[in-house]
């Protein structure tokens, strides 16, 4: 009678774990408000600098963004390291606290119209640029490929488009793998990497605090945190 259970009956109480998952969530963040207070009003590097600070964003980012990336945020297939300098749609605070509120939707598409040999020129051109080792001929061949099909988002020098998150195809970081294989793949069927958002699951104090924590991975040299 009191509680759900009795088919569509919802109780007379009114319970639902839901609204108790919600009202517990609620309690818990406005007691932890005052303590993130102080810093919701310094930048980010400010933050980043705070030691203390520092160590609450580690534990909110074990906690939702470990998963993914890694209790070291090394990253692994398809999820990438938050720890180097690379980043498919900037480094800045700003782009990192965009990506966790609003969150990323990364789409390569899949060139299906492309011939087999096309491809694996193309994925040899590309290998080339990062100087991994590639076929020459083939990659001769592959530049105009990519020319015709690649330039539009990741540049004429292959260097990438921060603004629609084509990754930078010059340096030797790759999010699915650098092999001739893995490349091909990855032309051949596209690629939809998607980053949640975390507006609705984060208070925005605690996305300040995590903005920093992840921004200090790659900025702040006392890496005692991680």
């Amino acid at each position: 009678v009191l509680y759900p259970g009795l088919g569509s009956y919802p109780g007379v109480l009114g319970y639902s774990t839901d609204g108790a998952l919600m009202q517990s969530m609620t309690s818990a963040n406005d007691e932890l408000k005052p303590v993130y207070a102080k810093y919701v009003k310094m930048d980010i590097e400010q933050v980043a600098a705070d030691p203390k600070a520092r160590e609450m964003g580690q534990r909110l980012f074990l906690n939702y963004c470990a998963q993914c990336h890694g209790s070291d945020a090394g990253g692994a297939k398809g999820y990438p390291n938050l720890a180097d300098q690379d980043w498919l749609y900037g480094g800045e605070p700003d782009n990192i606290k965009t990506t966790l509120i609003a969150g990323r939707a990364g789409v390569m598409p899949a060139f299906a119209h492309l011939e087999g040999g096309q491809i694996s020129d193309v994925a040899n051109y590309v290998r080339g640029l990062s100087g991994l080792a590639a076929d020459q001929l083939k990659s001769a061949r592959g530049a105009d490929v990519f020319k015709a099909n690649c330039a539009a988002c990741h540049g004429a020098d292959g260097k990438g488009m921060q603004a629609v998150g084509a990754p930078n195809l010059t340096d030797k970081v790759w999010l699915y793998g650098g092999s001739e294989a893995a490349i091909v793949e990855t032309i051949s069927k596209g690629r939809n990497g998607k980053m949640p958002a975390h507006e609705s699951i984060l208070t925005p104090e605690k996305i300040h605090l995590l903005t920093a924590y992840v921004w200090s991975l790659s900025n702040v040299k006392d890496k005692a945190n991680k």
